[in-house]
Order: structure tokens, then sequence, then C-alpha cells
């Protein structure tokens, strides 16, 4: 997986707070983490949609299926679910190689099928990458009140 997309996760998802298992305590994720997280998004995204036009997250489901996350300070931690591994794939479809844009290209199809205040557009998702990790949930708070 190419740097330049775990280090896009890293800044994305750096303050994410998870329990891995039963037997771990919470941490922020590592880089190994956000290495899985990247070839399991673009497995995901690989694969094809089942005919109702949702897409399975097979192996992403599977790595993060006992994974306990605290996305936002103040939140109550939970699962991932589906429209997390949206968001996952809208964060690192800009940056993924030529060959993985044709089967990317229907996941904002998927997306939009969410209410408006989980759909997160790439491009702000882009532009909160590049600020700093402490203005990102003051910045998508006050994206979601205007």
């Amino acid at each position: 997986m190419a740097n330049d997309v775990v280090s896009l996760l890293k800044s994305a998802l750096g303050r994410w707070v998870c329990r891995q298992d039963v037997s771990s305590h919470p941490s922020l994720l590592t880089e190994p983490d956000l290495h899985a997280l990247a070839v399991a998004t673009q497995a995901g995204l690989s694969s094809p949609p089942s005919p109702e036009g949702e897409r399975e997250w097979g192996n992403l489901r599977e790595l993060t299926k006992d994974w306990i996350v605290q996305q936002k300070p103040g939140i109550a931690p939970g699962p991932l679910q589906t429209h997390d591994f949206e968001y996952l794939a809208a964060l690192i479809t800009p940056v993924l190689p030529d060959e993985s844009t044709p089967q990317a290209v229907s996941e904002p199809a998927v997306s939009q099928q969410e209410p408006p205040q989980t759909d997160i557009q790439p491009e702000v998702v882009e532009r909160w990458t590049r600020e700093a990790p402490e203005l990102v949930f003051a910045r998508e708070h006050l994206e979601r009140c205007l």
C-alpha cells in the first residue's frame, strides 16, 4: 500500500481510539493498523457490489469485526458500520492508483443513499486532512451546522 494512502488515513483517523479485541486496551490506531485498513478498504472497493448495489466490504468487515472505536471525543464508542466503511473509501479513493478508479466510480452512488448528515464529500474530507488534527472535529461540526 502506498505511503500517501497510509499517511492520509493517519491524518484523518489519527484521533480514533480503538479497542481491537476483548483482551486489548483502548489505544490510538498504529501505523500497521492504518496499513491494514488501507489494504482492506482497497480490497472492498475492488470487489463487485451485490445485486442490490451494496458492497459487502468482506476484508474490511472481517478486520474490524471485534473493534470498538471512539471516533470523536465525547461520542460513545461503537463498532464500525457500513457508513464508516464508505467514509474510509471516500478518503482513499482520490489517492488510489488509476487501475482502482473505475471500480471506485460507482461508490458515490452507494454513499448518496445515506442521509445527508452522514454523507461526507471526498473534497471536504481532503480539505480536513490538510488541517491540524485538533481542528478536524470543529471543522466537521461547523460544516454540518451551516
